[in-house]
């Protein structure tokens, strides 16, 4: 198999268990907003990587939804999520749960939505195992 399709399907692998715990998360409705909010960024994360992998395009270890935005968009890869939610996501990064920094809460709904959006596209980039 190709080195390239392995790793992706490696990181679509962690980015659904991610995306699975959240939406078990959402289901309880008693989850804290952040917790729902890291696991929705790091499925995103692992969802972008992916993609990127797929392309052959190589990046630096980074959590920056963002960072990894604009480098699929300079390498005309279309995101289906907007950089405006992918930056609000950010701020549930690894250093928020840490530092415990007041951010602006991402809804629940949104959490869903950017997660779904980001697999669905990788999986059909990449092909269901």
């Amino acid at each position: 198999m190709n080195p390239n399709k392995e790793q992706a399907q490696a990181l679509i692998a962690a980015g659904r268990r991610d995306a699975l715990a959240l939406q078990l998360l959402i289901e309880t409705r008693r989850a804290p907003h952040e917790n729902i909010g890291f696991l929705a960024q790091q499925a995103s994360e692992k969802f972008i990587k992916a993609m990127l992998v797929l392309h052959g395009i190589v990046f630096e270890r980074t959590h920056d939804l963002v960072a990894l935005h604009e480098l699929a968009t300079q390498s005309g890869i279309e995101l289906p999520a907007e950089i405006d939610r992918l930056r609000a996501l950010n701020s549930y990064a690894v250093q928020f749960r840490y530092e415990g920094c007041p951010i602006e809460m991402v809804s629940s709904a949104d959490c869903e939505l950017v997660t779904t959006a980001l697999q669905a596209w990788v999986e059909g980039a990449a092909g269901k195992p």
